[in-house]
């Protein structure tokens, strides 16, 4: 089965996006407030592209009709700069390979 909405789930034990969304944004709530200057985070393309809708300020339900797929061991670089927007510069990159 392929998940439609973001509500679906690939098997009954499975978590849906919204449960992935509602499960990581404490954790984004805290790297985005905190002081920081330099952070990695390291997860799996899924949860990745739940990220990255929340970093750019979109809603869950955005995830219906499109995402920004983090790929398995791809370099993203994100900022937020001090007035509050953020950037990403790098999405994915797999160019440490070749």
């Amino acid at each position: 089965m392929q998940e439609k909405t973001i509500d679906d789930r690939l098997f009954s034990d499975a978590k849906s996006r919204r449960d992935e969304w509602n499960r990581l944004k404490p954790f984004f709530d805290e790297v985005m407030t905190g002081d920081d200057e330099n952070i990695i985070i390291v997860s799996h393309g899924d949860l990745l592209s739940v990220f990255n809708t929340m970093f750019l300020g979109l809603s869950v339900e955005t995830i219906n009709a499109s995402e920004i797929f983090g790929l398995a061991g791809g370099v993203s670089f994100m900022f937020e700069n001090n007035d509050g927007k953020r950037f990403i510069k790098r999405i994915s990159d797999m160019s440490y390979i070749n």
